[in-house]
């Protein structure tokens, strides 16, 4: 095929690819590179195109539809509370006003209608897609490799979770913030004029990036190693003694005030989940690392939960996984030094890694998720367009070269479509982390808790159990109680209802579970006992004064009865039960 054959796309990528490093900073894009870049783009907006008809999945319901705090009257709330404030008994460890306001805005535009809620989720990967393009044009100064770098970001199926998953969009959302606030630090540091303003609209961009996702505390170590990578490239101390200067003022004046404000709103509460020994945490690290690099070489087998176990002590498998390690640092240790614009490449790869391997924020045994990864997938577009520059250059009338890198991208856009019909629902989900991590205890949870929400009780019970088995906990075992008494098998789920109780006293559902099994039983004093010791502890739960009022009638107490009836629908006057019982009673005694 001769040149007169190629497209506009191809003739401007063609153009941006002989250009190589002799690309100028800051040169406007041709019209060929914006339609080989809108190419991209509308090919990562197909890819994940399916999961517009998704529904909420996961963390999504208590989240959003279910979050009574998702209002704009109670916008100071939101930003002075944590993440999960709206849900009873969960642990203040994150602080991400702007996701919350995220779904605010969601909610004002579209309502409660998940299927716009993924549209725009969608959009935002595609935005920092476009960005990632962006960043790998100014690093690699080249426009065909930046276009490959994006699509690599763009289409990698580690970004499935967060492209499909509505809860997740606060990593694309983190990623813009991050993304354009490099590039401002990139114009602010070759600028001959208006330095000031556009290292403090990349100041505001970091702060905005910290109250969307913690990972983003990384940006500024990477912006030093830019910074420090361009100074051994130009061989000019200069280059980054005043701008390192300004990038530690600028940066860290805006970590600061986040750190600050974020002290403020969560206070003590702010603690690490798990009491994992800090050794265990650091032996497991390399380990983690390593996971990671597999995902990104070869993503199948991709879960919501894998089957991952620390290392607690040295071995074998430590020393195997540092001696990896090692090589792999050595060979990246060289090739940094054949090309200074690697070590860029690299910091956007690592750093964004490093907030994940402090698992004592982390839940038991719930270490590893594809969306940690998201930001860290620009380090690796970064050097898969490097990559493809360096081949290029240096076979430049291979076209077979290109073809096989644009296959490649292909394969990872199929790979993604498939990857993402995964988030369709909850049963599809889950099902997909029993089936690749079942000896996960979460995995084995979240299964039978979508399987429950359908009222496959019965098939949801061995779901819990199995969970339980895997690691004792209270969860594990309060599900099951009510899996197996929504099932009909009363026994076994009066026992499960017990151990969850002999791990958390402050369960006000097994109490209460425990009551209506005692007075399907006939057992009414005992079904007293157990409501009341609910109500101690939730005494506005709906339904459990209505469940008392049964129980006292059982045991022909027909005034304590009306009492209880009244107080549930003091609480909730449209419970039909309770009003139709005290109706009955009152004409009773009316006789």
């Amino acid at each position: 095929m001769g040149s007169d054959d190629k497209t506009g796309v191809e003739q401007g990528v063609a153009t941006a690819a002989s250009a190589g490093n002799k690309q100028t900073p800051g040169r406007s894009l041709t019209r060929g590179e914006w339609l080989a870049l809108a190419g991209v783009l509308i090919g990562t907006l197909l890819t994940f195109a399916s999961t517009f008809a998704f529904g909420w999945v996961y963390d999504d319901p208590p989240q959003i539809p279910q979050n009574q705090n998702l209002q704009w009257g109670k916008i100071g709330f939101l930003f002075t509370h944590q993440l999960w404030a709206s849900v009873t008994g969960i642990q203040g460890r994150f602080y991400r006003p702007l996701l919350t306001l995220w779904f605010l805005v969601n909610k004002s535009m579209f309502g409660l209608n998940p299927h716009w809620f993924h549209v725009t989720s969608v959009l935002a990967h595609v935005a920092a897609t476009a960005l990632a393009f962006l960043v790998a044009r100014e690093l690699l100064r080249n426009a065909e490799a930046a276009l490959f770098a994006a699509a690599t970001f763009g289409l990698h199926p580690l970004q499935a979770e967060s492209a499909s998953w509505i809860s997740s969009a606060n990593d694309p959302l983190a990623a813009i913030f991050c993304f354009s606030s490099f590039l401002l630090y990139r114009r602010a540091k070759s600028s001959e004029g208006h330095r000031a303003g556009w290292w403090a609209l990349a100041g505001i961009l970091f702060l905005l990036a910290l109250l969307t996702k913690e990972v983003s505390v990384v940006l500024p170590g990477i912006v030093l190693v830019d910074l420090w990578a361009d100074s051994r490239r130009d061989l000019d101390s200069r280059a980054f003694g005043r701008p390192a200067v300004a990038a530690v003022a600028t940066y860290g004046a805006a970590g600061a005030v986040w750190f600050v404000f974020r002290w403020w709103v969560m206070g003590g509460a702010a603690t690490a989940q798990l009491a994992l020994p800090w050794s265990t945490v650091l032996l497991s690290a390399p380990k983690i690392v390593l996971f990671n690099l597999y995902r990104v070489v070869w993503p199948t087998g991709l879960s919501p939960q894998y089957d991952f176990r620390l290392i607690a002590s040295p071995g074998p498998e430590l020393f195997l996984f540092l001696f990896i390690l090692l090589v792999l640092a050595g060979l990246a240790l060289v090739a940094a030094r054949l090309d200074r614009r690697l070590w860029t490449a690299f910091a956007w790869l690592a750093l964004p890694m490093l907030p994940t391997l402090n698992l004592r924020w982390m839940n038991q045994h719930d270490f590893i998720h594809d969306r940690y990864m998201y930001m860290s997938m620009l380090g690796v577009g970064l050097l898969a367009g490097s990559a493809y520059a360096w081949t290029t250059k240096r076979w430049p009338s291979m076209r077979v070269v290109r073809l096989l890198a644009w296959a490649v991208v292909v394969m990872l856009a199929f790979a993604s479509a498939i990857q993402s019909e995964y988030w369709a629902n909850d049963v599809i989900l889950f099902a997909r982390g029993v089936q690749i991590a079942p000896a996960n205890e979460w995995a084995q949870l979240n299964y039978g808790s979508a399987l429950s929400a359908r009222g496959k009780f019965a098939d949801a019970a061995p779901h819990f159990v199995q969970s339980y088995e895997l690691a004792p906990g209270w969860r594990a075992a309060d599900f099951a109680g009510f899996a197996f008494q929504q099932a009909g098998d009363l026994p076994r789920a009066e026992r499960w209802f017990a151990t969850a109780l002999q791990l958390n006293p402050t369960l006000a559902n097994a109490w209460f579970g425990l009551g209506q099994i005692s007075l399907a039983q006939h057992k009414a004093e005992d079904a007293i006992t157990y409501f009341q010791k609910a109500l101690t502890i939730q005494p506005d739960a709906e339904g459990y004064y209505y469940a008392l009022g049964n129980a006292f009638e059982q045991l022909s107490r027909p005034a304590d009865a009306v009492k209880e009836y009244q107080r549930e629908l003091q609480l909730y006057p449209s419970q039909i039960g309770a009003r139709r019982a005290l109706e009955r009673l009152q004409s009773v005694s009316s006789k």
